[in-house]
């Protein structure tokens, strides 16, 4: 396949490791109009130009702030877009988006990738023999100075709403979110999130003020409690430490499944534009 990628920050980069050692992958092709470092890939700093290349596939790794414009000229172009969470800066943009991509038949993958960390596939799997009572998450980090468009929540409690309803695969009824702002005084550092979804509580921990990173699930079910380890990977069913069923890193196996949504319109566990829909209204309190 031919992939453009679009972005060659920290994000973007993370990217192209990935993207170098996949083999389905047979070219790539780079456009960030600011990049002054060296690749052994095209590099375009002329957008129309990248987008002349019969690209199959291309995924956006710009600042949020970028995404809906950027991905507006793709559309017209490329058939099949992978898009870095958070999708966009606010619902709006979401629903434009989304009638975009529908009027240009563009297949959307959205970059949850935490739902191709193998821990929390190899959960999944053991929850298909259980029943989630509830789930507590925490995701702490020490302050990026890289990002300047969003907030912690928009950073990193997208990634954690997404989990809660991809592990559950339930509607979020009721949201309370409380934030605090240590930083910026527009941009939150600090948030706690609890939902509700049927008979499952939920509960949120995300921080830019840690001063080491953390990235932790529990799990209780009605048989088992489940810990998991999301930066190392790993998983214990009741203190007891299992092998992953999964090998391949978040970001590869989000590729993966991008690429089978361009070749057979089946990218199963990938995020889709109405998932981002769906996180994006309880950040916005569209549900209560």
């Amino acid at each position: 396949m031919k992939i453009g990628l679009i972005g060659l920050g920290k994000m973007g980069k993370n990217h192209l490791r990935e993207l170098e050692r996949n083999l389905r992958v047979k070219e790539i092709y780079l456009y960030d109009p600011f990049n002054e470092e060296q690749f052994i890939h095209p590099v375009y700093k002329n957008f129309d130009e990248f987008l002349e290349q019969k690209l199959d596939g291309v995924v956006i790794a710009t600042p949020t702030h970028t995404h809906l414009d950027i991905a507006i000229k793709v559309f017209s172009r490329v058939k099949n877009v992978l898009i870095e969470k958070p999708l966009a800066l606010n619902l709006d943009e979401i629903l434009i988006l989304q009638q975009k991509a529908k009027e240009h038949k563009v297949k959307v993958g959205v970059g949850f990738c935490e739902r191709f960390n193998p821990a929390v596939l190899t959960l999944k799997e053991k929850l298909l023999d259980d029943e989630i009572v509830s789930i507590n998450i925490q995701r702490l980090s020490l302050y990026p100075h890289r990002i300047n468009d969003v907030g912690v929540l928009s950073d990193l409690g997208v990634h954690d709403i997404d989990l809660v309803r991809f592990l559950c695969q339930e509607t979020i009824s009721k949201a309370n979110i409380h934030k605090a702002y240590h930083h910026h005084d527009k941009l939150e550092d600090e948030v706690m999130i609890s939902l509700k979804l049927n008979d499952i509580l939920a509960s949120i921990h995300d921080s830019w003020n840690a001063k080491y990173i953390t990235r932790k699930i529990n799990v209780l079910g009605k048989k088992h409690t489940y810990e998991l380890d999301l930066k190392n990977f790993e998983v214990l069913i009741d203190m007891q430490k299992i092998s992953n069923l999964y090998e391949n890193s978040p970001l590869y196996a989000e590729h993966e499944a991008f690429f089978d949504l361009a070749l057979n319109g089946d990218g199963k566990n990938l995020a889709s534009i109405e998932d981002a829909l769906k996180v994006q209204e309880i950040l916005e309190g569209v549900v209560k």
